[in-house]
């Protein structure tokens, strides 16, 4: 063979490898879908995960309402107006600017100082009363997806919850009633008033106390998610308890109610369809309260994965012990909870492990108190006058969201008036007084010494 043709057979068959390197790197570079085919099993499940939590980023960030919450407060001619925003999952906006925000009084526009505006984590929160309903059935004791038990993990969840509490300060009061149905040996732990009526601070040591002693329970009982949540709500709805109803004329925000449910089951009493249409009367007629729900459980892809139940939700038809069926304990009524979230304008969550449930609740912490608040300058401040206020917001490259107009009055006081008008005015009683008085005085001891002087 001719050396030449040997060399250049071995240079060939050295640059083959390469070329088709080059070849593939340029291909997957032209259309990525090739690479994506050698991605492994496990890598082609991140994939989809990676691009569903940007979906929802960018879904989160499309605002969808504004709410003036509580009458304006009026101090002198200074007007304080408190806002909510929600994106269109019903979570709270937190990270807007004030450049974001602009204010209509009387439908025309009227402008505040940057100092005068304050986001969620400023601003003094409004009083808060939290009635944190937590699921003691049996199914509490094993194991989420990181090997912690329910029950530790919820409780060092509510843990941070209160730390939370504690650091946003103001007067938040927060009172934690396990729950769950008796059995065969278990008392169970049943809701009423002496369980509910005990309210704490985020900051109380007897609160941390109260939570090291359920932390050393075991969970025993079965789950009924309606009668504590009755109980719950009738509870925050007496008129008669001062700490939850503030008079329609008091200069004072109403205080924000709550009951966050946190379960890993369902409701497994008999005729759910009708105690769950008892609860959704209940809360229609209780508009002032929000039921903030969080389910504890597996995720879509773990039953997917266990239990081979991948296309659809999975619903109480799927509860058994046969192929393709999740056991009892496992089954988290999820589209449940957030149909009761749903009731009350509130935000229903699902969580796998404990770390998530904290991130959680502090979510319902910021849709609770999550509130931006704008003070300015009434341009009309007669005394008595009527006005009302509008908040518009619009971030950069969104369309502007208007909320309801709330009206405010005057107080009589109103503003001080300007330096030269209250000379005027004083100028004007003495002037008066020397006309209406002193002159005619004087005049009259003028008339007496006359007429004594002609005697």
């Amino acid at each position: 063979m001719n050396p030449k043709s040997t060399d250049s057979s071995t240079t060939i068959a050295s640059w083959i490898p390469k070329l088709s390197l080059a070849i593939l790197l340029v291909s997957c570079w032209v259309n990525p879908g090739l690479s994506q085919e050698n991605v492994t099993k496990d890598a082609q499940e991140d994939i989809p995960k990676t691009i569903k939590t940007v979906e929802q980023e960018d879904t989160q960030k499309a605002i969808k309402t504004i709410e003036i919450v509580d009458n304006p407060a009026v101090e002198q001619d200074r007007i304080t107006v408190r806002a909510k925003v929600k994106d269109n999952t019903g979570r709270p906006v937190m990270e807007l600017w004030e450049t974001d925000f602009r204010l209509k009084v009387d439908n025309q526009e009227v402008t505040f100082e940057n100092k005068d505006w304050k986001s969620p984590e400023e601003s003094t929160p409004p009083p808060a009363w939290i009635i944190f309903l937590l699921d003691f059935s049996g199914s509490m004791a094993n194991p989420d997806s990181r090997g912690t038990t329910k029950l530790e993990g919820a409780i060092n969840a509510i843990r941070e919850f209160t730390e939370a509490l504690s650091d946003r300060g103001g007067n938040t009061q927060v009172s934690i009633v396990p729950f769950g149905t008796p059995g065969p040996d278990c008392t169970g732990y049943s809701v009423k008033k002496s369980t509910i009526d005990k309210f704490f601070p985020g900051d109380d040591f007897k609160l941390q106390n109260y939570l090291d002693y359920l932390a050393g329970l075991t969970p025993c009982a079965s789950t009924n998610l309606y009668d504590p949540l009755n109980r719950a709500v009738r509870f925050l709805a007496d008129a008669d308890d001062p700490r939850f109803q503030v008079p329609e004329d008091a200069n004072q925000p109403q205080p924000r109610l709550s009951v966050i449910l946190l379960s890993d089951g369902y409701h497994n009493e008999a005729n759910e369809e009708r105690d769950f249409a008892t609860l959704a009367r209940l809360l229609q007629r209780n508009e002032d309260i929000v039921v903030h729900t969080l389910g504890y459980g597996l995720t879509p892809e773990l039953i997917c994965k266990r239990y081979e139940i991948c296309q659809r939700p999975v619903t109480r038809d799927d509860i058994g012990e046969g192929p393709n069926q999740i056991p009892a304990e496992d089954f988290v009524d999820r589209k449940r909870l957030e149909e009761i979230a749903q009731l009350t304008g509130g935000v229903a969550e699902f969580s796998a492990d404990a770390q998530t449930v904290a991130e959680k609740l502090k979510l319902f912490l910021n849709a609770l108190l999550g509130e931006y608040e704008i003070t300015y300058t009434e341009p009309n401040p007669d005394r008595g006058s009527k006005h009302s206020v509008s908040v518009i917001v619009e971030p950069p490259g969104s369309s502007a969201i208007e909320s309801a107009p709330k009206s405010y009055t005057m107080t009589v006081f109103g503003r001080s008036l300007p330096l030269p008008v209250r000379l005027t005015m004083i100028g004007v009683v003495f002037l008066a007084l020397g006309l209406g008085g002193i002159i005619p005085f004087w005049r009259w001891g003028q008339h007496l010494k006359q007429t004594l002087e002609q005697d």
